[in-house]
């Protein structure tokens, strides 16, 4: 178990939205037997003033669906959307041959067929590792990470995307999920959790040799996800 470092607060300003009263919001409100007055209201966490947060090569926001996790990426910047032309192959998207090789082979999309299709007609978890290796850079944040596609690829694409921040010596990327499964597969320099303002300095397996055989099954030999590697 990897120690607590820092308790987050909860900030004391309440991010607000507010709607217009209609025959729906009262239909639900006699059905439900509640009252709302139009507005809502949620504190965020605030983002700790700590060393750890601003030299590191990987961090992961992790929480349940609506505990402040975007709220608390946008801190750390802006998540880059990646156009993608329809008459032009996924591959002819990226500074150079050698980066499109690189990348598209590091986040795990190594089906070499695939990427010379255009982006719409990929599946959504062929979409998800286009996208991710359009984003890796120093300083990218990452929302939903991993929300599209099943657990399997997920583990892969997480050993797969630490594996290549380490190589390139990359710096400031954080990563934000609701999947708690995939945290030590990354093994990010430290974990915010939203559902409980924890924030913790590492986050690894306790069975490294797991981990070793997972990767060289998955990314190695092409096991689990039956492609090849370049």
């Amino acid at each position: 178990m990897v120690p607590v470092k820092k308790v987050l607060n909860k900030s004391n300003e309440p991010l607000t939205c507010s709607v217009v009263s209609d025959e729906f919001i009262a239909a639900s409100e006699k059905a439900f037997d509640c009252r709302f007055n139009g507005v809502s209201e949620f504190y965020p966490w605030e983002l700790p003033t700590d060393e750890l947060l601003n030299d590191f090569s990987l961090g992961v926001i992790v929480g349940g669906s609506g505990t402040g996790k975007s709220t608390l990426l946008k801190q750390f910047g802006r998540e880059q959307v990646p156009i993608w032309e329809t008459d032009k192959a996924i591959v002819s998207h990226f500074d150079s041959p050698d980066d499109a090789i690189n990348k598209l082979s590091a986040v795990g999309l190594n089906t070499v067929p695939n990427w010379y299709k255009p982006y719409q007609v990929l599946s959504n978890g062929e979409k998800f590792r286009a996208d991710l290796a359009r984003k890796v850079k120093n300083g990218a944040v990452i929302d939903e990470f991993t929300s599209v596609v099943d657990r399997t690829v997920a583990k892969a694409a997480s050993v797969a995307l630490s594996r290549y921040i380490k190589k390139q010596i990359l710096k400031n990327i954080v990563v934000s999920t609701c999947h708690h499964d995939i945290v030590d597969w990354l093994q990010p320099d430290w974990v915010i959790n939203t559902d409980t303002g924890h924030l913790y300095d590492g986050f690894f397996l306790s069975d490294q040799k797991s981990i070793s055989k997972y990767i060289k099954q998955s990314v190695v030999s092409g096991k689990c996800l039956k492609t090849i590697t370049i």
